[in-house]
């Protein structure tokens, strides 16, 4: 073969090729895709390299808490939280808190300076103790500093309960909702937000009987009423 057939060769050669690429790059209009499909895989993995493993774990906490809508009594707590995991997104919880002694004296002391109300007269509040689900609907990891990486959960709170006055107790039902931060697999810091419904005595009982100088009315005589509290917890927990 001479030099110009194997050249008069090779062009044709490449007039083929573009000719060919030219057809498969220009396809009608409708053979092309015009929907997508999502992927579906078997035993898919939600969350890879978890740190925290809740199922079958006990929960012990200690927490301080307070009432923002409590006008009358200590709006302060003391408590503890002792559940129990049996899977990862279910739990049920044990929450006993003890209240501070006294009253929110924001408001009463001026109650009493201009009517002499004495509320230290009315059933004062002393513990409370619930029953509450937790359902750990979210798990994942959160960076505050570019260095550390903090595993965090939310989960929402139903619960039902009974809350203890010096002349008797109450029941109540609460639902708020909680996170956690995790130090590391074990310890973490909780913070929970709660509104309770509940019964309680109503502090006020009459024009007279909570003045000063009258007579001391007795515990049984102030009647029941139903109240909505704003709970706020924080305390620290560890696993076991």
């Amino acid at each position: 073969m001479s030099f110009r057939q194997s050249l008069w060769a090779i062009f044709s050669a490449l007039i083929f090729t573009s000719v060919v690429v030219r057809a498969q790059v220009e396809l009608p209009e409708e053979e092309l895709a015009k929907e997508t499909v999502v992927p579906r895989f078997d035993n898919s993995t939600t969350v890879k390299s978890r740190n925290v493993i809740l199922d079958r774990k006990i929960e012990l906490g200690v927490y301080y808490g307070w009432n923002f809508a409590e006008a009358i009594e200590n709006q302060s707590k003391l408590g503890f939280n002792l559940g129990y995991h049996w899977n990862e997104t279910s739990a049920l919880f044990l929450n006993y808190a003890l209240w501070q002694a006294g009253l929110n004296t924001l408001y009463t002391s001026t109650l009493q300076q201009l009517y002499q109300l004495d509320f230290t007269r009315a059933p004062q509040l002393q513990s409370s103790a619930w029953l509450n689900y937790e359902w750990d609907v979210f798990y994942g990891k959160i960076s505050f500093t570019k260095q550390v990486v903090t595993n965090m959960s939310m989960y929402p709170i139903f619960g039902a309960g009974m809350t203890t006055y010096t002349n008797k107790s109450y029941p109540g039902v609460t639902a708020g909702i909680g996170t956690k931060f995790y130090f590391s697999s074990r310890w973490a810091l909780r913070a929970d937000f709660k509104l309770q419904y509940s019964g309680q005595p109503s502090p006020f009982l009459g024009n007279n009987a909570l003045k000063t100088g009258t007579a001391v009315p007795s515990q049984n005589s102030f009647q029941d009423t139903y109240a909505i509290g704003s709970i706020f917890d924080i305390g620290v927990i560890a696993l076991f």
